[in-house]
């Protein structure tokens, strides 16, 4: 691949992407975010981005899965997966609010494209479900199973979610209610759970063969996250700019200690982690996560550190290893940039 650059994400191929440090990718979407780029630009990386869910070669995967992998990294990719199943899913399915309220014609045709990213993304978790982790073909029992599995937190969001996107469907010109759904759309489940799993599942792998389908899809969906997460900084950076920060500071106090206390949970162990791999940016957690796209969106500082103190509040008392490891974070989530 050569040299290290920014426009390494940017111009990989599919094949290639799996090849990457976990560094590289994990830190696209923050490198995105930060060039603040309109929804057309967005549109633009979506044309030279493509790639296909059903040519990712999955037969190695499977084989290895059962094989190869350590019990405790196969549950823990298990779960992670099984998250992913439900909320590519879940994506797909509520998203036509998002493009119902757009405000104008450059929003809804980039959100066109997220349509088409979200389908691929579901048509390839259903592969995985069934090719690699042995769920039934069918879509409608294989989310029936992955929701079994779901943690109580993702549930609680699957819920909030279909709450607020009912709510903006049912008024498509009511700008607060469409903001509110990019807020638990784009900054939530995209902004922090999403990357956040992509993140720790592509550093899990580290740069091994063992899984490479998995490995090269999470980061090909990690960098179409990328453009779906900066449209909605780009968004709701707007719409604080024009006096609608209760809206979107509403959803986040609702959602965002769920989000976390999910970020927290489903990290599966680096087995296959190099030293390199190792960066600030791949062990991101997921409220740095947050604390970024507040920064973002110019969000209050104030707000964010009561949403943080809020989360932790409700987490369960961590292992002491795990306590250790958080307060050594917690600086860093307070100056994460």
């Amino acid at each position: 691949m050569g040299r290290w650059s920014t426009l390494v994400v940017d111009e990989a191929s599919f094949d290639q992407l799996g090849q990457l440090d976990a560094g590289s990718i994990s830190d696209h979407p923050n490198l995105l975010a930060e060039r603040r780029l309109r929804p057309h630009d967005l549109y633009r990386r979506w044309e030279a981005q493509q790639w296909s869910a059903d040519a990712v070669g999955l037969e190695r995967d499977r084989e290895n899965f059962r094989r190869r992998l350590p019990r405790t990294l196969r549950r823990q990719l298990e779960a992670a997966i099984a998250t992913f199943i439900v909320g590519e899913y879940t994506g797909l399915d509520l998203l036509s609010p998002v493009l119902l309220g757009a405000p104008d014609e450059e929003d809804l045709v980039f959100l066109g494209t997220q349509v088409a990213d979200e389908s691929r993304h579901a048509r390839l978790m259903f592969r995985i479900g069934h090719e690699v982790l042995g769920y039934d073909a069918d879509p409608t029992v294989m989310l029936r199973q992955a929701w079994e599995k779901a943690e109580q937190e993702h549930r609680d969001l699957a819920l909030l979610e279909g709450e607020i996107m009912r709510a903006s469907a049912a008024q498509p010109g009511d700008y607060e209610k469409w903001l509110r759904c990019v807020t638990l759309f784009h900054l939530v489940t995209e902004g922090v759970l999403a990357v956040s799993g992509q993140r720790s599942l592509v550093r899990a792998l580290g740069r091994t063969d063992v899984l490479p389908g998995i490995r090269s899809a999470f980061a090909a969906m990690c960098r179409d996250e990328s453009r779906h997460i900066s449209f909605g900084l780009h968004a709701l950076r707007i719409g604080i700019h024009e006096g609608h920060a209760e809206a979107i500071y509403d959803v986040l106090e609702r959602a965002m200690p769920l989000a976390l206390a999910l970020t927290d949970r489903l990290q599966p162990t680096s087995a296959f982690a190099s030293t390199a791999d190792g960066d600030r940016a791949a062990t991101q957690t997921g409220a740095q996560s947050f604390v970024r796209g507040m920064r973002g969106i110019g969000a209050d500082e104030a707000f964010t550190r009561h949403v943080l103190d809020r989360a932790r509040a409700a987490a369960p008392p961590p292992a002491d290893a795990d306590l250790r490891s958080r307060r050594a974070a917690a600086p860093l989530e307070r100056n994460a940039s």
